[in-house]
């Protein structure tokens, strides 16, 4: 366990650290844009997210594995006990289009099952967190979830509802 909450602080660590570099970029054009794949853009934003989650998870935990959107996937984490997963901007057309509803997703799955996530928006300095057996927190504070028997509501993504992809 102690172990595990040491993750637990590397992760929001890195998503913080992440959030800075991504704020420099965030609302300017002093940065370069890709296309991964038709609509799917990459920034430098992106890349240099990445980067810094990877070097602060990876300071104590070199036998991790590790899967990110913005690295090539290798099948040597399939034989890892433990994996990172990272999305360094998850809604990166929100991030180039100014829209502070982006935020940076990391998770650590022990054995195919999820232990810990951080999700980080710094546009909005919220960080959500939550641990297996130590329950969820917004900015450090406890939250749980309501109990509700109302139907659930959808969010869609609005880069991708303003283009007419979801017309079919």
């Amino acid at each position: 366990m102690e172990s595990l909450q040491s993750d637990y602080l590397l992760a929001k660590e890195a998503a913080i650290e992440a959030g800075k570099i991504i704020m420099k970029y965030f609302q300017t054009t002093s940065y370069d844009v890709k296309e991964k794949s038709i609509n799917n853009p990459v920034t430098t934003a992106d890349y240099e997210a990445n980067q810094i989650i990877e070097e602060i998870l990876f300071k104590e935990n070199s036998g991790y594995g590790w899967l990110s959107e913005e690295t090539v996937d290798s099948d040597i984490r399939l034989k890892k006990d433990y994996v990172w997963v990272v999305d360094p901007i998850d809604g990166t057309k929100e991030f180039i289009e100014g829209i502070p509803q982006f935020s940076i997703s990391i998770g650590l799955v022990e054995l195919g099952k999820p232990i810990l996530g951080v999700i980080y928006n710094p546009a909005k300095n919220e960080l959500f967190s939550a641990i297996n057996n130590g329950g969820a927190e917004l900015n450090g504070k406890s939250i749980k979830c309501l109990q509700t028997n109302q139907n659930l509501s959808l969010l869609v993504s609005r880069s991708e509802v303003k283009r007419g992809m979801w017309d079919k």
